[in-house]
């Protein structure tokens, strides 16, 4: 399938953009039409944008990202999150997910101080990213729930992707303290 990426920063993502990001969302995530219909991303604002576009200039997937100092096992990390993930179901199962992955990976390569890409996840799709790179660690990650504005520990799949760092620099069994919202 012939896609474009495109990264964007959050600060350039125009009405028009916003709109065929969020009608992607509803597109992949239609249990949730009515969040998405309200924004592109949850939680933290995301600094960047990846998205890939067809032909016709409709995106076919898409995430957002952002760059943070976490604490993990007592000692800071520069972590790039991982949220919003969206493949448009009329291209999955083509390899659109896995670009997409692909991209992400090349670009936090051109980031010289991040030390992982950090996400979390419905256990039903970690083996997509693992596919793509991501390593599931144990460990939970706390972060301020945008939707009741309470701090909550989140025992869900974690995952990471060494981008500056390597994975045994890694803290095994730590909770990751996001220090704000999730991505």
């Amino acid at each position: 399938m012939n896609l474009t990426a495109h990264f964007t920063p959050r600060t350039a993502v125009t009405p028009e953009l916003e709109t065929e990001l969020r009608t992607l969302l509803i597109a992949a995530y239609p249990q949730f039409a009515d969040f998405w219909a309200g924004t592109s991303y949850w939680g933290s604002e995301p600094e960047w944008h990846l998205w890939l576009v067809d032909p016709a200039g409709t995106p076919a997937a898409q995430l957002g990202c952002g760059r943070r100092v976490a604490e993990v096992g007592g000692r800071e990390v520069t972590l790039v999150g991982v949220g919003g993930v969206a493949t448009h179901p009329s291209v999955q199962g083509r390899g659109v997910g896995r670009r997409l992955l692909r991209e992400l990976r090349a670009f936090l390569h051109t980031l010289p101080d991040v030390q992982f890409a950090f996400l979390q996840c419905r256990e039903e799709v970690v083996p997509f990213y693992e596919r793509g790179g991501f390593v599931r660690v144990p460990g939970a990650a706390q972060y301020l729930d945008p939707d009741e504005g309470q701090w909550v520990t989140d025992a869900g799949p974690t995952l990471i992707l060494p981008v500056q760092a390597a994975l045994r620099d890694w803290p095994p069994g730590e909770t990751v303290n996001l220090r704000g919202l999730p991505w």
